[in-house]
């Protein structure tokens, strides 16, 4: 008896939706417009640093690393490109699948760290006026 296996059209991990088009240059214009300048120039320049050195990561994964990531906002999109750079992390073999969970992490605990921040270096004091004698 042969079983029969059904095509998986969604990842079950992240929710991608697998197409069979590889040409994608026209959905990864989609994704980047909705994005500022800025943070479309340092995804392409990060994007052709990572495609450079790690031959596994193509068009395809830059277009999937788009999709992944297409509800983080653009301050957290750049602060985890910069920590991805500052650590070289394209020359130890870490490509886009790492640069997309560094963003997804730092959205998720956004809220968490902003309120740790706050303990660790605590609020100004209150302002006490003196009493004035009648």
């Amino acid at each position: 008896m042969s079983k029969e296996y059904k095509k998986v059209t969604t990842c079950p991990a992240c929710g991608y939706k697998i197409i069979d088009d590889k040409n994608v240059s026209y959905k990864i214009r989609e994704l980047l417009k909705v994005r500022g300048k800025n943070t479309v120039r340092i995804l392409n320049k990060i994007a052709t640093m990572i495609m450079d050195n790690i031959p596994s990561d193509n068009r395809y994964k830059y277009y999937q690393f788009l999709f992944g990531i297409q509800e983080i906002d653009d301050n957290v999109i750049e602060w985890a490109i910069n920590k991805y750079y500052q650590g070289r992390h394209y020359y130890k073999g870490k490509g886009f699948a790492y640069l997309r969970s560094i963003a997804q992490n730092r959205n998720n605990n956004m809220g968490v760290i902003l309120k740790n921040e706050r303990l660790m270096l605590g609020t100004a004091p209150p302002v006490i006026e003196p009493e004035k004698e009648k």
